[in-house]
């Protein structure tokens, strides 16, 4: 199971929201943003990565041409799904009072996870991040991939992951079916405090009306 830390809602939440870092950074790399967020009513999961790296841990292994180790992807989705599976039951809701949030490498996980999940999730926001095997798509869609919402979020001048490689992507997902929010930003490898915080919290916000609080089935 992977390591992870819940930061429960103030009154109590009814939607939650699972974090996902990126290389070589943990769930305490995140804790601080859990108040920037600053939205009613969630509360915030936040994980490590299953691999070590350096003083952190990471999902996979990326290389400069950003091929990546698809075994090592797999071994992550795999426990991803685990720990999806185990949050879903230990907080007593459905999927879609779940959301999804990654950045860079864990923003490819959440994406990965949400398009071949069974069920649909609250939403999925991607910071700064790219996608993998969109080769085995549509085929390895899962049976909600289509009803998944997907906020993608860049920075113009990411000089870790170019935005026209990652704009390639989405624009291949959309032809598939798939419901991306694009937003881009004047920033590098990075959270951008202002308005791509903002358009964070719009998202989750509406996200949370279109799936009120229920409980959770099965």
């Amino acid at each position: 199971m992977l390591s992870y830390s819940l930061v429960p809602a103030k009154p109590a939440a009814t939607h939650w929201c699972l974090v996902l870092h990126g290389l070589g950074d943990s769930r305490q790399g995140w804790m601080p943003v859990v108040p920037m967020l600053g939205v009613p009513g969630i509360g915030y999961a936040l994980a490590d990565a299953p691999r070590e790296y350096g003083d952190g841990f990471s999902w996979f292994d990326i290389h400069q041409d950003f091929s990546i180790d698809d075994a090592q992807v797999r071994e992550s989705r795999a426990a991803l799904a685990e720990l999806i599976r185990h949050l879903l039951e230990r907080l007593a809701i459905a999927s879609d009072r779940l959301f999804l949030m990654g950045f860079s490498q864990g923003c490819l996980m959440a994406i990965d996870a949400a398009l071949r999940w069974p069920t649909p999730f609250a939403g999925v926001v991607g910071i700064s991040g790219f996608m993998a095997m969109l080769g085995e798509y549509p085929a390895g869609f899962g049976a909600a991939a289509k009803e998944q919402r997907l906020l993608l979020t860049h920075g113009r001048q990411d000089p870790m992951i170019p935005i026209a490689f990652v704009g390639g992507q989405k624009d291949r997902l959309r032809t598939l079916g798939i419901h991306v929010d694009w937003r881009e930003y004047d920033k590098v490898h990075s959270l951008d405090p202002s308005d791509e915080l903002d358009d964070i919290r719009t998202f989750l916000s509406e996200r949370m009306r279109a799936h009120p609080a229920r409980p959770a089935q099965g």
